[in-house]
Formats: structure tokens, C-alpha cells, sequence
């Protein structure tokens, strides 16, 4: 070996760790996977059936054979599923309408084609306005880069439970496999792993879904929706925001992955919004998106990434009175309340769970109860537990909550904090390390350390609220606040490599001057 060869192979090995092109994929957790392909049934049924698109008085029906065959569904009010219709004509994909249904109402259906029927489900038609049904929302489900071909165990788990809970719809807030690629053959199997679950709920109750940012092919260079329009059935397709009525609440489904707009509900959408919002009759407004508006994990990377225009969408939502916003995104649970909007994070559905100073580090699933005069919110966590539980109209004192960064954080000095109510206070006051209370709300005071911030609100009957955070002042040094949510191996691993790495540069250099 030469002095000018062996000298190359040091300076490599001391830069390659330290490359901005150098990764190591961080092993997956040891845990069950759920593999659809091991379910697949032997008959010509190969998707389905599902439930979609139910009112009051209609459903659509959509199943999916290996070939093209006739199409009839069996339904009724009990399991004898007296009535049936029918369409001759052949194909693969099915979608029987369903029409004349009676209002609030339990119906059994089965399907059949060419001879081969479905097992026998049921689901509810929509109750008449202001009477009472059941919502289930769940996010972020899809699989780590390793597992893209398959789906997260948890997953699974949590579809038989929501599935248990007969929901009247289901909400999915995105993020159903690792991504979508270039490889057709690819996104087939990753889609066919997240709708052989899905549809186990879907059997059910109509599902719901938006767009998320591991969902449309953004990173080929072009966006596909395809996948993601055959895995719903879904209002004014191909439309990717849309809204719809059920049962006296106005629901908006939003898309936080606009092409070059990502993170940003703003042009022909908002003003498509603004006008959804304001022209619906209905008092009760529920809003679903991927991205929230005040992320835990996803600092500056969520529907925060132009904060004036966030600011603007949440005005837009107090003024429209929108009732509750629910999104995804962070692999947590969390609920805000801003000016009288709850805000639910939602992002526990089977996805690695992201650490935040929040907290809600749980797999689950949020249960939604609604009748004319309450609303009951429930996080349930995979093993059937409630562990967070709220419920509208709030009848508690001022909630007060901090962002972007939570309670033992550490900023620069003059960093100031954002400050949100639950409603809109009569009063507030601040006061830094018990000093004199203020109206106004500074920055980090200026001396290196511990420092605490307690915050006083009042409601219009005169209860004051009050909550005590310690922040810690550091020297005036740029700090970059996102969270890392990729699935990449932490900094210090790749120190330890580097470190590796140049140990056996060393006893590489070593033998070169012995043998030179």
C-alpha cells in the first residue's frame, strides 16, 4: 500500500461521518407486526365491502373482485336482509346505492358476486339532527421506513376496538403509509396494508380522510393522489377538501399538502373555506386537516410554518364559531383550547411515537360524542383506557397554555413566549420571577438561569385562572426549535461512529509508518 493511497483512506474515513449525505437508519423497535397479505381471502371478494358517503335516508356500498362480475347487495332492518339491489353490468369495482333507508336506523347488508357473498355487517344510517351519535378520529398509522410494506400492530389493535365501538363515522387525519413512490407495484402493497385494516372498520362506518404529507408522492418530484382516492370514498372527489352534513354538524375535511403550499391552508382553499364556514346553517363545525395550527412535535413545520397566515385561519375559526379542529401530524395526543376552538391532535394511531414537552406519548384512538346540548372528547389508549376527558360547553375557568416551547424549556434571553386562553379573558396579567404583575407580556429575562412566569387570567363572571411555568434563560445564541421527525439515527451515534471510525484511521496510520 502507498503513503498516497493509505493517506486517502484516513481522510475518508475521518469525513465520512460527519458528511451531510451520511445516515444510518435507526433499527425498528422489536415488535408484532400485522401483515395483510397473510388475510387475504381466497374468494373473488378482494376489498370490502365498506360502508360510505351515509345520510339519513342513503349509503353506497363498494366492494372490489379479482375480475369483473355482477353486483348485488342484501339489506334490511334485521339479519334476514329481505331487500336487495342489484347492477348487472360487469366490473370489479362495485358501488351499490342505497336509497329509502329509514332514519336513525340499524341495517344489516351482505354482498355477492358471481355466486360468492360477503360475510354480513351492519351499520347505522344518520339519526335526525341533534340527536345523539358517536365519532371516532385517528392519525398517523403508517409504518417506519423498514416496515413500509405492512402496518404497525398497533394499528391493527386499535381498528378492532374502534370497530367494537360501532362509531356512526370515522375521521382518519392522515398519514396511512411511509410514502408513496415511484414503483407502482409498491404503493399497491403499502396501500393494500393500510386499507385490509382500515376496511375493517370501514365495514362499519363511513371513513373520512384527508391528505398527508407521506401520502401523495411530494418527494418524487409529482404528486399522486390515486392511492389515496381509491383507499376512500370520499365528497366531490377529486377535490381534496370538501365538506358534508351529518346529523346537525358541518364537517370540513382540509388539505394541509397543497403542491408547493405545504403547510399552508391559503389561496383558492381558504377562500373556498371562508365560504363553507360562513354559509352553513349549522351551529356545531367540526374542521379536519393533517397538519395542526399549534404543533408539539413539528415546530415550524405544521400549519405554523407562516405564522401570520395560522393567525388568520384561527380567526377565521372564531369568528365562523367552529366548534372543534382535529389534525395529526405529531405522533402524540394533545388538546388546546384557543378563544373557544378546541384543537385536538390526534396523531397516536401506530406510528412511532414523537417525545414533546407535552407530553401524550400514547397510542390511541379520540373518541366523540355529540347530542344537541353536549359534546363529550375521550382519548382512548390501546388498551381501552379513557385518559383524557373534556367536554363542550366548558363550564371550568380559564384554560392557559404556552407554546411553541413548553415548561422547562430553555431559550435565549428576549424570547417571547406565545401565550393562549381558552377564552378571550376580561383581564390578564404576567409577572417574571414574582416581580411586579404586568398587562403586557415580555421576553426571557436577560439573566442566564431559571425563571419563572406566572400568568393570571380572568373570565367574564370574575373566576382568574392562574398557572406558573419555568423557563431557562440562555445567552443570546440562535437555537433551531423544530423537533427531528424523521426516522434517522440521533446525533450521537453518529459521534460514536466518527469516533470508531477514526480510532482505526489512527491503527491504520500506525501500520503505514511501521511498514514505511
Amino acid at each position: 500500500m502507498s503513503r498516497k493511497l493509505g493517506h486517502v483512506i484516513i481522510i475518508i474515513l475521518l469525513i465520512l461521518p460527519f458528511s451531510s449525505s451520511f445516515s444510518i437508519d435507526t433499527p425498528p423497535a422489536p415488535v408484532l407486526e400485522y401483515n395483510a397479505s397473510s388475510t387475504l381471502s381466497q374468494s373473488s371478494i378482494i376489498r370490502g365491502p365498506t360502508v360510505n358517503l351515509v345520510t339519513n335516508h342513503s349509503a353506497l356500498i363498494f366492494w372490489r373482485t379479482e375480475g369483473p362480475t355482477d353486483a348485488t347487495v342484501h339489506y334490511g332492518l334485521n339479519a334476514s336482509l329481505l331487500e336487495s339491489a342489484s347492477n348487472s353490468t360487469l366490473d370489479s369495482n362495485h358501488r351499490i346505492a342505497l336509497s329509502d333507508l329509514q332514519i336513525g336506523s340499524t341495517y344489516w347488508y351482505q354482498v355477492r358476486s358471481n355466486g360468492t357473498s360477503s360475510s354480513v355487517y351492519d351499520f347505522k344510517t344518520a339519526p335526525a339532527d341533534g340527536e345523539p351519535f358517536k365519532i371516532v378520529v385517528i392519525g398517523d398509522n403508517r409504518p417506519g421506513m423498514g416496515n413500509w410494506d405492512r402496518q404497525p400492530w398497533v394499528f391493527y389493535q386499535l381498528a378492532e376496538m374502534i370497530a367494537e365501538e360501532r362509531p356512526h363515522l370515522v375521521i382518519f387525519t392522515a398519514d396511512y403509509v411511509w410514502e408513496v413512490t415511484e414503483v407502482h407495484e409498491d404503493n399497491l402493497i403499502a396501500w393494500k396494508a393500510f386499507t385490509d385494516i382500515a376496511d375493517s372498520i370501514g365495514h362499519y362506518a363511513p371513513l373520512y380522510g384527508v391528505i398527508g404529507n407521506h401520502d401523495d408522492g411530494a418527494t418524487t418530484g409529482e404528486r399522486r393522489l390515486e392511492y389515496f382516492f381509491d383507499a376512500f370514498e370520499l365528497v366531490n372527489e377529486p377535490s381534496t377538501y370538501y365538506s358534508f352534513d351529518y346529523a346537525g354538524v358541518h364537517f370540513t375535511g382540509l388539505d394541509s399538502e397543497v403542491w408547493g403550499l405545504w403547510g399552508r391552508i391559503t389561496g383558492d382553499q381558504y377562500d373556498w373555506l371562508s365560504n363553507d364556514l360562513a354559509t352553513t346553517s349549522y351551529d356545531k363545525k367540526f374542521v379536519f386537516s393533517h397538519r395542526p395550527l399549534y404543533p408539539v412535535s413539528h415546530i415550524n413545520s405544521a400549519l405554523d410554518v407562516n405564522k401570520a397566515e395560522r393567525d388568520r385561519l384561527q380567526t377565521l375559526f372564531e369568528e365562523t364559531n367552529v366548534t372543534a379542529y382535529f389534525s395529526g401530524h405529531d405522533h402524540c395526543y394533545n388538546r388546546l383550547t384557543v378563544n373557544g376552538v378546541v384543537h385536538f391532535i390526534a396523531g397516536g394511531g401506530g406510528a412511532r411515537l414523537y417525545e414533546n414537552p407535552w407530553g401524550g406519548l400514547y397510542h390511541h384512538y379520540l373518541k366523540v360524542e355529540v347530542s344537541a346540548s353536549k359534546i363529550d372528547f375521550v382519548s382512548i389508549n390501546r388498551y381501552g383506557n379513557p385518559v383524557d376527558m373534556y367536554s363542550l360547553p366548558d363550564e371550568g375557568p380559564i384554560e392557559i397554555d404556552i407554546r411553541p416551547f413548553g415548561n422547562e424549556s430553555s431559550k435565549p434571553a428576549g424570547t417571547l413566549p406565545e401565550i393562549f386562553f381558552s377564552q378571550v379573558p376580561q383581564t390578564t396579567y404576567y409577572s417574571w420571577d414574582s416581580e411586579s404583575n404586568a398587562t403586557a407580556l415580555t421576553g426571557l429575562p436577560s439573566a442566564v438561569g431559571s425563571h419563572t412566569l406566572d400568568i393570571y387570567a380572568e373570565n367574564d363572571e370574575g373566576v382568574w385562572s392562574h398557572i406558573r411555568y419555568v423557563l431557562n434563560s440562555t445567552p443570546l445564541v440562535t437555537l433551531n426549535t423544530n423537533t427531528t421527525t424523521s426516522e434517522e439515527l440521533p446525533m450521537v451515534p453518529i459521534i460514536v461512529t466518527g469516533v470508531l471510525i477514526g480510532v482505526v484511521a489512527v491503527v491504520i496510520l500506525f501500520v503505514l509508518k511501521k511498514r514505511l
